[in-house]
C-alpha cells in the first residue's frame, strides 16, 4: 500500500510540477545569446531549480524530504534536511551525509536536476542527509542571538567543524541507529570542516563515520591560484575589522544582501551574467569550466548562501602553508598561548579517507591534494582519484556539464564497493 500511495504521490507531484511550468516563464536558456530572446526562444525554458529552494527541489524532483533541526553546543540551530530511503526500488543502504562548501548550501546537491549527487544517492537507495553550516540561509537561527547581532558571525572554520559536524552526526546518528555507518561527502569547506572534526575528536570520529569521500579537499591550501584569496586576502582582517566596528558584519555575510547584490548586477542582461560568471570563475573557482548557460540562473539563485567573514579570512590564512586554527595575528598568544595557531594533525585520523581533486581546480589543487593524502596514517589512505579534465573546476563537482560521469559514477562505485 505505500508502494502504491507513493507512486500516486509522484505522479501527481510530476502533473502538478508540469502544469505550473508550462505556465511560467522561461528562465534557463541554451546559450547567452538565447537570453536576450528568452521570452518566445524554443531554446530556452522554465527551470524550477532557478526558482525554489531546496526543499521545493527536491519534493518537485518526486523525491520524499524532512526537515530537521539541531542546536550545537554554541547553541546554533541548523537545518538538516534528509531524503530517506523508505521507499528505495533498490536495496536500502547506510545514511549518507552530503556537506557543502563555502558560501553554498545543501541546494548545491540537489540544483542539478536529476544528475544531482542527492538524488543519484537516493535512487541507489542511500539514506540521504544534506546538512548546512552555521550562517548559511538555511541556518540563521540561534538560541539566544540574531544575524543582527555581530556575535552571531564571530565564528570561523574551527566551530564548524568542532561543534556543526558533531551535532549533525549525532542527529542521523539517532535518527537511524546506524551509527559507525555514516558515509561522509563533502565538498570544499564541507571537507576542512571533517579533517577539523576528525583530527580533533578522531576516537569520536572512528566510532561514528564509516567513510570520508572527500571532494575538492580544502586544508593546507599553499598552491591555490584563486585570486580572491590571492590578492585580497591579507586585506582581509582589516576589513573584520571595520565591519566589527562599523556594526555592518551582517551585510557582508548573510546570504540575503549578497544575493540581493549579486542578482541585481548578474541577472540584469544576458552580458552581465556572463561576465559575472567569469569574474567568479576566476576569482574562485578556475577560468575553464564545464558550468553551462543554462545552469547559469540556478547557480545564481543558491550562491552565495552566506557565510561568516570569519569563516572567508580564515580559508585566506590557508593558504599562508599551514592547516590549523584561526589566526588573530598579534593576538595568537592571548587566545592560543602561541605567536602561531595550533595546527591539526590530520595524522590522527582514524577513519578511512577517499580524495577527490581536479587538476583545474584553481581553490583546491592538485599539489594541495597530494600533500594531505601524504599527511594521512598509511592505514587510512582508502584512494585518491584525479580529474584531468582540462575544463573542470572547482564548481563544477557539482554544476559541470560531465559531473554525472566524472563525480557521481565515481563515488558509487566506489561506495557500492567498499
Amino acid at each position: 500500500m505505500n508502494w502504491f500511495l507513493h507512486i500516486v504521490s509522484i505522479i501527481v507531484i510530476q502533473f502538478i510540477t508540469n502544469s505550473v511550468c508550462s505556465k511560467m516563464q522561461n528562465n534557463v536558456c541554451l546559450t547567452y545569446k538565447d537570453y536576450y530572446t528568452i521570452k518566445n526562444n524554443s531554446n530556452c525554458w522554465y527551470d524550477f531549480s532557478a526558482d525554489s529552494n531546496a526543499v521545493e527541489i527536491i519534493s518537485k524532483h518526486g523525491y520524499p524530504v524532512e526537515v530537521h533541526k539541531v542546536i550545537t553546543l554554541d547553541g546554533y540551530i541548523l537545518t538538516v534536511f534528509r531524503i530517506p530511503n523508505y521507499y528505495s526500488k533498490t536495496p536500502r543502504r547506510e545514511p549518507v551525509f552530503l556537506q557543502h562548501g563555502w558560501m553554498s548550501s545543501a541546494a548545491f546537491f540537489v540544483a542539478h536536476g536529476k544528475e544531482s549527487l542527492a538524488f543519484e544517492l537516493a535512487d541507489n537507495g542511500y539514506d540521504v542527509w544534506l546538512g548546512n553550516f552555521r550562517g548559511t540561509e538555511y541556518s540563521e537561527e540561534h538560541v539566544n542571538l540574531t544575524v543582527h547581532d555581530n556575535d552571531y558571525w564571530d565564528h570561523s572554520a574551527d566551530e564548524i567543524g568542532m561543534h556543526d559536524i558533531p551535532a549533525q552526526l549525532e542527529l542521523i546518528s539517532q535518527a537511524t541507529g546506524e551509527r559507525g555507518n555514516i558515509i561522509y561527502i563533502g565538498h570544499s569547506l564541507g571537507t576542512t570542516s571533517a579533517l577539523i572534526y576528525s583530527s580533533t575528536y578522531p576516537k569520536a570520529a572512528k566510532h561514528t563515520v564509516k567513510l570520508f569521500i572527500l571532494l575538492a579537499p580544502a586544508s593546507n591550501l599553499s598552491h591555490m591560484r584563486s585570486l580572491l584569496f590571492r590578492i585580497f586576502g591579507p586585506s582581509f582582517g582589516f576589513v573584520l575589522d571595520i565591519a566589527k566596528n562599523e556594526h555592518f558584519l551582517r551585510l557582508i555575510s548573510q546570504a540575503e544582501p549578497l544575493k540581493n547584490i549579486a542578482n541585481l548586477v548578474c541577472l540584469e542582461s544576458p552580458e552581465l551574467m556572463k561576465r559575472c560568471m567569469q569574474i567568479i570563475n576566476l576569482m574562485v573557482s578556475g577560468p575553464r569550466t564545464q558550468t553551462e548557460p543554462k545552469t547559469v540562473p540556478v547557480l545564481l539563485k543558491h550562491l552565495p548562501a552566506g557565510s561568516s567573514f570569519k569563516v572567508t579570512k580564515h580559508i585566506a590564512d590557508l593558504t599562508r602553508n599551514y592547516f590549523g586554527k584561526y589566526s588573530y595575528g598579534l593576538d595568537n598568544y592571548k587566545h592560543y598561548g602561541t605567536i602561531f595557531p595550533h595546527t591539526y594533525d590530520v595524522s590522527k585520523i582514524k577513519v578511512p579517507v577517499f580524495i577527490m581533486y581536479a587538476v583545474n581546480d584553481w581553490a583546491c589543487t592538485k599539489a594541495d591534494s597530494l600533500r594531505l593524502y601524504d599527511s594521512l596514517s598509511s592505514n587510512v589512505r582508502y584512494g585518491i582519484h584525479e580529474i584531468s579534465e582540462p575544463n573542470f573546476n572547482h564548481l563544477d563537482f557539482m554544476f559541470g556539464r560531465n559531473a554525472k560521469q566524472l563525480v557521481n559514477d565515481v563515488v558509487l562505485k566506489l561506495l557500492l564497493g567498499y
